[in-house]
């Protein structure tokens, strides 16, 4: 295979995995605390198709390069006492059997031990363990103040575990559920720019109009680089045509 064809080929591979990137980001348009995943591989193209024009797909190498983008999503209220969101900068732990996950949805349930737990069944991590509802404490009555105090009436039922990360996009992977967990030797240290808003969800961060855009733009660079994959094999074809007839 010649190397234009092999680059040709690299470039679908890498507008299918944006394909699935853009696709994930749309199903989860409505997904709370869900962060959307970016790549660079559109900037670069745009770049080489205003520089050289669409022939230079034949020619160029383009890669995709994926990050999360951890900007706020918007609060929207709910009203119910065990929904919390968190703006600014951090994450809630849960603890889990294989170790600590980080996540943004604060939809937030007890369990049958009356732990407050994901709607995963994973608990949430307090400062000093997992945070206990009594079971004559009814949800109504919990407050949940800015640095994560929970409480019923004067009695404290401990401190909700707020964590940051000094570069999240780098130091996080997604594992699903809108959970994620910290790579290698990265440790999580206290969060000191959030607040916890009791009553309220994150939304998603995923702008639907903007990734159906990315959708449409996709579609119109995989065509071109199948039609130009398609001239470079039929004049591969020809070329070896001509080579046996004068053989």
């Amino acid at each position: 295979m010649s190397k234009p064809i092999g680059q040709i080929s690299s470039g679908i591979d890498a507008l299918m995995e944006k394909y699935m990137v853009v696709s994930n980001n749309i199903a989860n348009a409505s997904t709370t605390g869900f962060k959307r995943t970016v790549s660079s591989f559109s900037s670069t193209l745009d770049s080489v198709l205003a520089k050289r024009g669409k022939e230079s797909l034949a020619a160029s190498e383009i890669q995709s390069l994926q990050t999360i983008d951890f900007s706020q999503g918007q609060i929207v209220r709910t009203d119910r006492p065990l929904d919390v969101a968190l703006e600014g900068q951090g994450f809630l732990v849960l603890e889990t059997p294989s170790g600590p996950l980080y996540t943004r949805n604060g939809t937030l349930e007890v369990n049958k031990l009356g732990q407050l737990v994901d709607t995963n069944g994973n608990l949430v991590a307090g400062q000093n363990g997992p945070i206990v509802i009594p079971q004559d404490v009814s949800e109504g009555t919990i407050q949940i103040s800015l640095d994560g105090v929970v409480q019923a009436g004067d009695v404290s039922l401990g401190t909700l575990k707020l964590v940051d990360f000094k570069n999240s996009a780098q130091d996080l992977e997604p594992i699903g559920f809108g959970t994620y967990r910290a790579k290698t030797d990265v440790q999580p240290e206290a969060a000191t720019q959030v607040k916890v808003r009791q009553g309220c969800q994150e939304a998603s961060n995923v702008k639907v109009m903007d990734e159906m855009v990315n959708m449409m733009t996709l579609s119109r660079v995989y065509e071109m680089h199948i039609n130009i994959l398609k001239r470079q094999r039929e004049n591969s074809a020809a070329a070896m045509s001509v080579a046996n007839s004068q053989g």
